[in-house]
């Protein structure tokens, strides 16, 4: 597969268009961007050496573990079984969106555990990781149908199943890794959507859950094609245990998507309906505020969303690129460049998307051609192209990424 553009060059020469790339950043800053100049130069900070990339395999899922370079590209050193089972392309909608979610593979916050969702299998898969290595600890039904994102709170795991009545289902987590069920803090999600074949309509399904950064709550992002999505929101206990109702916010579109928090706890969220993105504030009591609403891409299909510093960052499915959108500081979303800060290789359809905790690196998982891309983030919020990994089959339902 040629790449997008001039993209060929880029992969050809990384180590040049990397420097060319970082001389241009560092002219056009300013003094007021002195400290993403700093970080910008401060290639070495690397926050793991380690990318995870799921497969999603129909007849086996597995991860592939893969290693950075300086320059922000992978190398797959290995590929490890989940023992569990993926749902591959699906039955009732075509590639590259199978499992219509965002953190369906997730690094705890601790840098110890791995957590995988087994969509073929209802199961939920547990890594301890040891350097460059995967050892498999744990494999648990997932306490539901359809399991595709999972969330992350100290000793708790909390997994949403998307199929049949969603819900969310928690864990506690053990010193070595093992899941310990804890029935009594099974929540439900108001969406009842049965499987056809082994996969439901994921237009019609919940697709996120994840804490706020203060840990206050835990927010479920859930997509209605037929109406409007909408947003739950459930207040955690200083034991982690939920609020037995969540407050519910309407969506103004249908399919609001992935989302993420910026560093001061708004969360921003993608569109898939519109290609758009939305920003909201958390109310004291756990209604969102919107700060901005709609706020079109002019692409098509924005659905994995991710925030690195000053930006977020959008994947378009529809059109196989990238949008970015600078965060003001009271949340506030302006769209960059027009709505393409990047583009993927001709035919690519990107399925997710995680910055590097340094900000320095976007890293897209491409379903349809099986390969992962790596992005360097520039200071006005463009990308370049620096890297095209191939991580496993192309067009056989690969997704989930971690970092």
């Amino acid at each position: 597969m040629e790449p997008y553009g001039s993209m060929g060059d880029v992969i050809m020469n990384t180590s040049q268009k990397l420097a060319t790339g970082l001389v241009g950043v560092l002219a056009a800053a300013s003094a007021a961007q002195a400290q993403d100049q700093d970080r910008l130069l401060d290639l070495r900070r690397f926050d793991s050496p380690y990318v995870y990339v799921m497969s999603n395999d129909i007849q086996g899922n597995s991860v592939a573990v893969l290693k950075r370079n300086f320059f922000g590209g992978l190398e797959k050193t290995s590929v490890v079984s989940t023992g569990g089972k993926g749902v591959g392309v699906g039955t009732t909608a075509p590639p590259p969106d199978p499992l219509g979610s965002q953190n369906a593979l997730l690094k705890s916050a601790d840098g110890r555990w791995l957590f995988a969702t087994n969509a073929g299998s209802n199961q939920v898969s547990v890594f301890a990781i040891d350097g460059s290595r995967l050892h498999l600890v744990d494999v648990q039904s997932s306490g539901g149908s359809y399991p595709v994102s999972v969330a992350q709170q100290g000793n708790r795991l909390y997994v949403l199943n998307g199929a049949g009545t969603s819900t969310i289902t928690a864990f506690q987590v053990t010193p070595g890794g093992q899941l310990v069920a804890l029935p009594g803090q099974t929540r439900l999600i108001g969406t009842d959507t049965p499987l056809v074949g082994n996969q439901p309509n994921v237009g019609m399904t919940p697709a996120q859950l994840q804490f706020s950064p203060d840990g206050r709550w835990l927010a479920v992002s859930v997509k209605d094609a037929s109406a409007k999505g909408w947003f739950e929101l459930f207040g955690v206990a200083r034991d982690g245990s939920l609020a037995r109702d969540p407050v519910i916010t309407p969506s103004n579109d249908p399919q609001p998507f992935g989302f993420d928090f910026d560093a001061r706890g708004h969360l921003v969220t993608s569109e898939a309906a519109g290609s758009a993105a939305s920003s909201y504030d958390i109310g004291r009591d756990g209604d969102l505020r919107a700060i901005s609403s709609d706020v079109a891409n002019h692409q098509a299909a924005a659905c994995w969303l991710t925030v690195s510093g000053r930006f977020a960052f959008s994947a378009n499915a529809g059109k196989g690129n990238i949008s970015a959108y600078r965060i003001g500081n009271d949340g506030s979303l302006s769209v960059v460049n027009g709505g393409v800060a990047g583009s993927l290789e001709a035919g690519a359809a990107p399925t997710d998307i995680k910055a590097s905790a340094d900000g320095l690196f976007l890293y897209v998982g491409n379903s349809l051609g099986g390969n992962v891309d790596t992005f360097l983030i520039l200071a006005d919020g463009r990308l370049l192209q620096v890297g095209q990994t191939p991580v496993f089959a192309g067009a056989a339902g690969m997704q989930g990424l971690a970092l």
